[in-house]
């Protein structure tokens, strides 16, 4: 079996290597830079922070003090 995958991936990397028209594939690392970019645009452009999230977030409600479920209780 690990003979088979290896001759897989050896046509796999000699097609790639024979095909002329590759160079499109250099291309993705540049459109994954710019999808970041604008992601990161959008975030700024948008006002909110890390920090938004954070304070939107609701406390839990618990079952009451010392329940099974409050952090805060003594074990």
């Amino acid at each position: 079996m690990a003979v088979l995958l290896f001759a897989l991936l050896l046509f796999i990397a000699a097609a790639l290597a024979a095909v002329l028209g590759v160079g499109w594939l250099a291309l993705l690392p540049l459109v994954l830079a710019l999808a970041v970019a604008a992601w990161g645009g959008a975030t700024v452009a948008s006002g909110r922070t890390p920090g938004t999230a954070l304070r939107r977030t609701h406390r839990p409600e618990l079952l009451g003090p010392g329940g099974p479920d409050d952090p805060d209780a003594t074990r």
